[in-house]
């Protein structure tokens, strides 16, 4: 997989993003909820600097699918 500056930035953005707002955020972080709104799964914030990668992984597959390189 070869990256460009694009690529780089579209990864890079959302990783320093989720590095900064991690220290801020509650142990917990809910995300989702039932019709009652209760939440019914919670996320560790240990883990949400995985939430930094799906702007990547969208547009990574979008151009797949479009064929661009």
């Amino acid at each position: 997989m070869k990256f460009n500056k694009k690529d780089i930035l579209i990864l890079v953005i959302p990783i320093i993003i989720i590095i900064i707002s991690t220290p801020f955020l509650p142990d917990q972080i809910p995300m989702q909820w039932n019709y009652n709104g209760d939440v019914n799964w919670y996320l560790n914030k240990r883990l949400s600097f995985l939430l930094g990668f799906i702007p990547f992984i969208v547009y990574k597959s979008y151009k797949a699918k479009r064929g661009y390189k």
